[in-house]
């Protein structure tokens, strides 16, 4: 090699890795090893085939006249002359490719290009082989020797190129992915640097606050439930890898939110760390415990009195037995007694049965069921009620009902339920209409009542559990009859619903399809 040569192969090669050394894309880097072979040496096509992680090749950078082809190409794992080379690492000469059983044809039969010799080289990393470099009728004054060394030379300078390249495809990678999860969190997420400034903040965030990036330079503090002195206190103790959770109610639109509020320190945030506030919505956790709380007030309140009554019947008959007393009215007393058991066994077994059907275990048992008698076996529990506040009842039942089909025990509750909601709130001497139609898919239960109507605010809750509606004065009760009912209901594949206005009364509908054993298999 002549001194020319000798710095003419210098200057290319540190050209090459000024060019090379600045790109971070591994496509680029690629890119710039074909345009660099191809512009030194001129053969008729350069092409770069990187290695998968199976071992398949894919060629990635091409040159000449079928490089549009080429790119996208895959052979697999050993395949063609690339396969050989990135296989065992070493470079490979082929003068005469279509004798050379290692020549892949199909290319050149995809292409229309004709490959006559094929200089390929590794491009390794670390013993480990990247890519394969390969130059595809070199000219024919090529020298081979020093071509391959340049070209082994220039494979090392890519190689480090696309390890480079690859780490920081990595790592942005690993950004994109912490910002589509920082954006698409449902959960609100605030950013702040160490004097409590906004640096960054996701949608839900926005919208809980109220911001957008137009006023993102009014956040303040007291937004997110801190006060300057309160944060520079929370600072020194996430600084030592604590995290400080708390409560805070945010004041929003519709309603004041619940949070569940965490502050943790994120040390590798560029700009010297930073501090992130995320916060959980447990506004509905928060009142369904309230709920669970005032339950077994109200299941023990639903249940003392008519345990009290129980006891009270029972001292009564027992004091006049003691007495002889023969002139106390001991059938209406053990009426009563009666009245206020069955009360008791109703609101029990029905805690029981929504746990049940909560848990889908709760077997039904299927029979033909005659409307009449079983809408007069409703109505002898809930008359003496009805006898007490001076209520007047109307009950129409079309002509030829058929019989229903359904757990009668279940239903019967359904009814009693709905039924005593009626007489329980409606003024004395109110009026209730309970009807019952049918046509050719469904049986309609209707209960009307000319009471003072159930606000639109508290129908959307009213079959949910623990519910008790806030509109309107209302009997004591553990808010369990409705949640019932509509599980109940559900189970006999029927509807039920509620047709109100405050002031208007309410009217109850539920309706059981006629041909239920074709819905379900009876247990």
């Amino acid at each position: 090699m002549t001194e020319i040569q000798y710095t003419q192969r210098l200057e290319f090669l540190y050209q090459a890795a000024r060019t090379i050394g600045t790109e971070l894309s591994t496509d680029e880097v690629l890119q710039r090893l074909m345009a660099l072979t191809h512009q030194h040496y001129r053969p008729d096509a350069v092409s770069v085939a990187l290695v998968e992680r199976d071992g398949d090749l894919l060629f990635r950078a091409a040159s000449g006249e079928s490089a549009k082809q080429i790119v996208g190409m895959r052979l697999p794992h050993g395949a063609g002359i690339v396969g050989w080379v990135a296989e065992h690492g070493l470079p490979l000469w082929s003068p005469d490719s279509y004798n050379d059983l290692r020549f892949y044809r199909e290319a050149d039969q995809q292409t229309g290009f004709h490959t006559r010799a094929i200089l390929a080289t590794p491009v390794k990393y670390g013993g480990q082989t990247l890519a394969v470099l390969e130059m595809l009728n070199p000219p024919a004054d090529l020298d081979l020797v020093e071509a391959q060394e340049v070209l082994l030379a220039l494979g090392s300078l890519a190689a480090r190129a696309i390890q480079n390249a690859r780490l920081f495809e990595q790592v942005q990678h690993a950004e994109a992915r912490y910002q589509s999860l920082f954006e698409q969190n449902f959960d609100p997420i605030v950013i702040l640097d160490g004097a409590g400034h906004l640096l960054e903040i996701n949608w839900a965030a926005e919208e809980l606050l109220a911001l957008t990036p137009a006023t993102h330079s009014s956040f303040d503090l007291s937004l997110i439930g801190l006060l300057p002195e309160d944060f520079a206190e929370a600072q020194v103790r996430v600084t030592r890898g604590e995290t400080i959770t708390w409560e805070f109610k945010a004041p929003v639109a519709d309603r004041d939110r619940v949070l569940e509020v965490h502050l943790s320190y994120l040390p590798d945030y560029p700009s010297q760390g930073a501090y992130q506030w995320l916060a959980h919505d447990i506004t509905d956790r928060v009142a369904l415990e309230e709920m669970r709380q005032n339950l077994s007030n109200m299941v023990v309140h639903d249940l003392r009195a008519p345990l009290g009554s129980i006891i009270n019947s029972l001292e009564l008959m027992l004091t006049a037995w003691l007495d002889k007393e023969i002139t106390i009215p001991v059938e209406q007393v053990l009426r009563i007694g009666l009245r206020s058991a069955q009360r008791m066994d109703r609101l029990i077994n029905t805690i029981l049965d929504i746990a049940r059907f909560e848990a889908n275990d709760k077997a039904l048992t299927f029979s033909q069921i005659p409307i009449p008698q079983f809408v007069e076996e409703v109505l002898e529990i809930i008359q003496p009620t009805l006898k007490r506040r001076g209520h007047k009842l109307i009950v129409t039942l079309d002509p030829d009902l058929p019989e229903m089909v359904g757990d009668i025990e279940m239903l019967r509750r359904v009814l009693i339920n709905i039924a005593s909601n009626a007489v329980k709130y409606i003024q004395e001497k109110g009026v209730i209409t309970l009807a019952v139609t049918a046509n050719e898919t469904d049986i309609q239960f209707m209960v009307r009542d000319n009471g003072p109507g159930i606000p639109l605010e508290d129908q959307a809750h009213l079959f949910e559990m623990f519910y008790r509606g806030k509109g309107r004065k209302q009997a004591q009760g553990a808010g369990l009859g409705l949640a019932f009912c509509k599980l109940a209901i559900d189970t006999h594949n029927g509807r039920i619903w509620v047709d109100s206005a405050a002031g208007q009364g309410a009217t109850f509908y539920f309706t059981i399809p006629r041909h239920l054993s074709n819905h379900l298999t009876a247990e």
